[in-house]
């Protein structure tokens, strides 16, 4: 850093610190024996700290089934660590919020910090990264260089009221003026304070966004604080300036999400926004509501999403084209009973689907869907009552899926969805709705009523959980079925190397 900017910030009167709460905080996060009852103790010196402690961990981001009723239940739900990083948030926000401005948009500047960190915090939840309050906490203080540098340079912000809503462009102006930006200056100040490491590093990296995938924990890390800055910025802008395609792209390729699952953790960060608001006691949105936000992004995201579905409508076209030039008519495609297709079908067509996916690298999802206690049917009503459920059971399977969904009957009472381009949440939701519409139907069989439920099993080839090929797929999706049936049979399970394991 520039000597005379470095001797202007140790020297500003101002020169925002943490507070004596927020070092007793960092000491105790540093002692590797730290015990409940005295971060307890700590924090209850505090009472609109620990009132902030007991309120998140009732909130939704932690929903749990028995509320907190006091800081030591609280500790508990939230574990030692999460807890004091939460509680160092807390604390910073309300040290930091008090400085006077110079040339700073304050309102902007603490709703974008508040803003970077719900999506930061989104991301890391989205990709199972078991640093969330400590993510949190890194995208909260990114940008907390600006409030140093508008102290020590009065003048470094004023009349920019324009250029502070473009961020990257702000960085540029920061850069050409002090050969430094704030990120540099955020992460010097994080070293300073003797923060953690990691919260040091990520502050200082959070203007690149390395574009390579990786599995490695703590590039996840940096990751989500990159991107949660573009990210907040599509809450923050004009509908005409945000670059959803652009942001979405940068997810993909630095975090291996695709559209389908940006959009989702886009849906996540607008509903932890009312929290968000409530905890730290701030307005983030200030003109639009986040469902308005939201439909502009699935229309914009669903472009490359109908794209790779239109391609997979076309691929299968010509795939049926093919059976019928080599005159294997249509009789030869379905099960007699149901109208689906049969299982010899659905193997040659999984077998494209797949290598579509991996040449496309879109995600692919195999649910397993098989009738719960079907024989019993059989075994009361007779054969022609199960080949009744049978076909109803087709119905429902068509009704709650998509078209450019393949539906077959695998064996007997068992079949088999494929779901092209789609992502492991969204398969979930689909068999979820698959699920309800099996309990909420009932089936006469004469005087008699028999209802008839479902056990599911879903499976998804991506990033996240490769599989060699087509096959391993469907075992994955029935070893999930089988974990339904144990854990007693009409409900929905998502494949689990681990629950597999176990099996």
């Amino acid at each position: 850093m520039n000597p005379e900017i470095e001797a202007l910030l140790r020297l500003s009167v101002n020169f925002p610190s943490p507070p004596g709460v927020a070092m007793h905080i960092i000491e105790l996060a540093q002692d590797p024996e730290i015990e409940l009852g005295k971060v307890a103790k700590a924090l209850s010196m505090d009472s609109a700290l620990s009132s902030k402690i007991l309120r998140i961990a009732n909130s939704p981001l932690y929903a749990q089934r028995r509320k907190s009723e006091n800081l030591r239940q609280a500790l508990v739900v939230l574990g030692l660590n999460s807890t004091l990083t939460l509680a160092l948030s807390f604390s910073l926000v309300k040290s930091l919020r008090g400085a006077k401005t110079n040339g700073l948009d304050y309102k902007l500047y603490w709703r974008r910090a508040l803003l970077c960190a719900t999506a930061a915090r989104a991301l890391s939840d989205f990709l199972h990264h078991t640093s969330g309050e400590e993510i949190f906490l890194a995208a909260l203080l990114q940008d907390v260089g600006m409030l140093a540098l508008d102290q020590a340079l009065p003048d470094l912000y004023r009349d920019l009221e324009a250029l502070q809503q473009d961020h990257a462009a702000l960085a540029e102006y920061e850069t050409t003026r002090l050969q430094v930006d704030h990120a540099y200056v955020g992460g010097w100040m994080m070293h300073n304070w003797h923060l953690p490491e990691r919260l040091h590093s990520a502050v200082s990296h959070s203007h690149t966004l390395q574009q390579a995938f990786t599995t490695d924990p703590r590039q996840i890390f940096e990751r989500c604080v990159a991107l949660s800055g573009p990210i907040a910025d599509l809450f923050l802008q004009e509908p005409q300036q945000r670059q959803f395609a652009e942001t979405a792209l940068r997810a993909e390729r630095g975090l291996g999400l695709d559209n389908m699952a940006f959009g989702q953790v886009l849906g996540t960060i607008a509903s932890m926004i009312p929290e968000t608001e409530a905890i730290f006691d701030s307005e983030l949105l200030s003109k639009q509501h986040p469902d308005l936000i939201l439909e502009q992004a699935r229309d914009v995201l669903m472009l490359r999403s109908l794209h790779a579905l239109r391609e997979i409508s076309t691929l299968r076209g010509a795939l049926e084209q093919a059976s019928r030039g080599a005159a294997q008519g249509e009789e030869t495609r379905r099960d007699a009973l149901t109208g689906l297709y049969n299982r010899a079908y659905l193997e040659r067509v999984l077998g494209d689907e797949f290598d579509h996916a991996a040449r496309h690298k879109w995600p692919l999802s195999v649910a397993f869907v098989d009738l719960d206690d079907f024989k019993k049917v059989n075994e009361s009503f007779g054969p022609q009552a199960g080949d009744r459920v049978l076909q109803a059971a087709a119905c429902i399977l068509r009704s709650n899926t998509r078209e450019t969904d393949l539906i077959a009957r695998y064996d007997g009472e068992q079949f088999i969805v494929v779901l092209p381009a789609t992502d492991a949440q969204t398969a979930q939701s689909i068999c979820e709705r698959i699920l309800t519409t099996f309990r909420n139907t009932g089936h006469a069989m004469g005087s008699q009523h028999a209802d008839v439920t479902v056990s599911i099993g879903c499976a998804t080839h991506n990033v996240q959980t490769n599989f060699s090929n087509q096959g391993d797929l469907v075992v994955a999706a029935h070893q999930a079925l089988r974990t339904a049936k144990l854990r007693g049979r009409n409900r929905s399970v998502p494949f689990s190397r681990q629950a597999a394991a176990s099996i």
